[in-house]
């Protein structure tokens, strides 16, 4: 992917009356090509809810794969792990982030730790559809 989008004003995300989030056929549609999955139209349900919050708690508070000496905190492994593979599958992304990877990594973590815990509430649409214009100015 790449270059400048504009989604302003855009329908993102919906929430359907069964509560389940997930993208608009308009905002989806125009990625459909790029999507790593066979995964077209990505929808969370209350099923995927439990299942986020049990599995962010688990990485949060460090699984088997954590070790002490090496990365201090299961978060620092974390975020270490996820942007080591981002980098390792799409180089030319490293550039984008010009912060110390300290930095991001903790913001990741509270991002991600912030919509485990509203992924059930009214801001969830406003703070996904925020994170999304954040990630659409840099073209990811």
């Amino acid at each position: 992917m790449g270059g400048v989008v504009s989604f302003e004003n855009a329908e993102i995300i919906y929430v359907a009356e069964d509560g389940a989030i997930g993208l608009t056929e308009s905002f989806a549609s125009r990625f459909e090509n790029d999507m790593p999955f066979d995964i077209k139209r990505p929808v969370v349900t209350r099923k995927h809810e439990t299942l986020i919050k049990e599995n962010w708690s688990a990485i949060y508070q460090g699984t088997s794969a954590f070790d002490a000496v090496k990365h201090l905190t299961p978060t620092k492994f974390f975020y270490r792990t996820f942007y080591n593979i981002l980098f390792e599958m799409a180089p030319s992304l490293r550039p984008i982030f010009r912060s110390s990877m300290t930095v991001q990594g903790k913001s990741l973590a509270g991002i991600i730790k912030t919509l485990a815990t509203v992924i059930n509430g009214a801001n969830i649409v406003k703070a996904s559809q925020e994170l999304a214009k954040r990630h659409l100015k840099y073209g990811a």
